[in-house]
C-alpha cells in the first residue's frame, strides 16, 4: 500500500499504468520500458529520471517533453535531439522513410 496524505492508503492495482511505469523507470535500470503506456503529464518524470541514470524507452506516440532542452538519441538510426523540435524532426524523417 502506498500512503497517500490526501486520499489515504493506495493499492497498486489502483496506479495508473504511466505511475506504474515510472516506478519501474526509476527502480530498475537494465530494461527497455514502454512508455505507450504513459501520458504527457508523465514527460517530466521520464526526463527526471533520465537526468540521474540512462534511460531507454520504446514510445509509439509523439509525447510532448516540453520546451526544455533534454538529450534523446533515437537508436532507430543513432540521430541526438536535444530538445521537443528535434526530437519531431527525427521522428518525422523516420516516418518518411
Amino acid at each position: 500500500m502506498i500512503e497517500c496524505p490526501v486520499w489515504g492508503p493506495i493499492g497498486p492495482k489502483d496506479l495508473s499504468g504511466g505511475t506504474k511505469t515510472l516506478i519501474l523507470m526509476y527502480k530498475d535500470k537494465k530494461h527497455i520500458f514502454n512508455a505507450t503506456n504513459c501520458g504527457d503529464n508523465c514527460a517530466k518524470w521520464i526526463l527526471k529520471i533520465a537526468e540521474k541514470q540512462d534511460l531507454t524507452i520504446c514510445l509509439q506516440h509523439n509525447m510532448d517533453f516540453g520546451e526544455d532542452d533534454f538529450e534523446a538519441v533515437m537508436l532507430n538510426d543513432n540521430r541526438h535531439s536535444y530538445n521537443m523540435r528535434e526530437l519531431l524532426d527525427a521522428v518525422f524523417d523516420l516516418e518518411s522513410e
